[in-house]
C-alpha cells in the first residue's frame, strides 16, 4: 500500500514537471508601437532564417510585433523603433541560427514565427531581406510608398487585394533559389516594378486596378515564370529572344516587330502596361485574362 502511494506521488510529480516544462518550452516576444506624430514609416526587416507574416493591424498603432519561438532556439530577435523629423523607422533583425529549420519546423513539429501587423494611417516604405524560410505578405489596406524585397532559399506569397490609396514609387523583387508568388500587383498603383529571379518557380499576377501607366522589367535565370496580364489594361511585351529559353504568350498579343508584342488597344490608350522581359535558360509564359 505504501509503495502504491509512493508511486502515485512520483507519477503526479512527474506529470506536474512535464506541464511546467511544456509551459516554458515556448516563449513569445510582444512589442507594440503607438502612433504619435509620424507622417511616414520605414520598415526594415533583416531575417536570416524564419517564417514571417505581414498584414494590416490597428489604425492607432504603427506596428505590433509578435515572435513565437522555442526556448532553446539560438536565434535572437532585435527590435528598435526611432522617430526623426516626423519619419519613423522600425528595424527588426533576426540573428542567424546555428541550425537550419525550414517550412515544416523542427523535428518536433514546432515552428518559430514572426508576425508583424502595421497601421494603415501613414505611408510605409519596406526593405525586406529574407534568407531561408517562408513569408506571407498581405499589403491590402496599407499605404505602400515603396516595396523592396530580397529572398534566398525561401517560399514567399505576396498579395494586395484592394487598390493602394497612394502611388507606389518603386517595387523591387529579387528572388533566389526559391518560390515566389505575387497576386493583384495592379492594385499597388506602381510606376516601376522590377523582378529578378534566379533558380526557382515564379508567378506574377498583374490583376487589379491600374490608375496610371506602369513599367515592368523582368529578368529570369534558370527559373520558370508565369505572368498574368489582365484584359482591363492595354499591354506591350518586349522580349529579348534567347534560343536557350522558352517563351509563349496568349493570342491577344500581336507581334508588331521583332521581339515586340502588343494588344490591339495599346497605341490608342493613355494608360497602359509595358513589360520588358529577359530569360537565360528559363521558361516564360504570358497569359491574358
Amino acid at each position: 500500500m505504501k509503495n502504491s502511494k509512493f508511486f502515485r506521488l512520483i507519477l503526479l510529480f512527474s506529470t506536474a514537471c512535464t506541464v511546467v516544462l511544456c509551459a516554458y518550452a515556448r516563449q513569445t516576444n510582444h512589442r507594440e508601437f503607438s502612433r504619435t506624430h509620424e507622417k511616414e514609416v520605414r520598415v526594415i526587416l533583416d531575417i536570416s532564417f524564419g517564417s514571417i507574416t505581414i498584414e494590416r493591424g490597428k489604425s492607432d498603432k504603427i506596428a505590433v510585433v509578435d515572435y513565437d519561438e522555442e526556448e532553446s532556439n539560438m536565434q535572437k530577435l532585435y527590435i528598435s523603433y526611432d522617430i526623426s523629423h516626423e519619419s519613423g523607422t522600425l528595424h527588426i533583425k533576426l540573428k542567424e541560427s546555428t541550425h537550419f529549420w525550414g517550412d515544416d519546423g523542427d523535428s518536433k513539429g514546432h515552428r518559430n514565427h514572426l508576425e508583424i501587423k502595421l497601421g494603415d494611417t501613414v505611408p510605409i516604405s519596406f526593405e525586406i531581406e529574407l534568407g531561408a524560410g517562408k513569408g506571407e505578405i498581405d499589403l491590402t489596406d496599407l499605404q505602400v510608398k515603396e516595396f523592396n524585397i530580397s529572398t534566398g532559399a525561401s517560399s514567399v506569397t505576396m498579395e494586395c487585394r484592394k487598390p493602394n490609396p497612394i502611388s507606389a514609387d518603386d517595387i523591387s523583387i529579387e528572388s533566389g533559389v526559391s518560390k515566389f508568388t505575387a497576386m493583384d500587383l495592379g492594385n499597388l498603383n506602381f510606376r516601376n516594378l522590377k523582378f529578378s529571379g534566379g533558380v526557382g518557380s515564379y508567378k506574377l499576377d498583374f490583376n487589379g486596378t491600374f490608375r496610371q501607366s506602369a513599367e515592368v522589367q523582368i529578368e529570369v535565370g534558370l527559373g520558370s515564370i508565369n505572368v498574368y496580364v489582365p484584359k482591363s489594361i492595354p499591354a506591350k511585351l518586349v522580349y529579348d529572344d534567347n534560343w536557350l529559353s522558352s517563351f509563349s504568350l496568349d493570342d491577344d498579343f500581336e507581334k508588331t516587330r521583332k521581339g515586340v508584342y502588343e494588344t490591339a488597344d495599346f497605341q490608342d490608350s493613355s494608360k497602359r502596361l509595358t513589360i520588358r522581359m529577359e530569360a537565360g535558360l528559363g521558361s516564360v509564359r504570358v497569359y491574358r485574362k
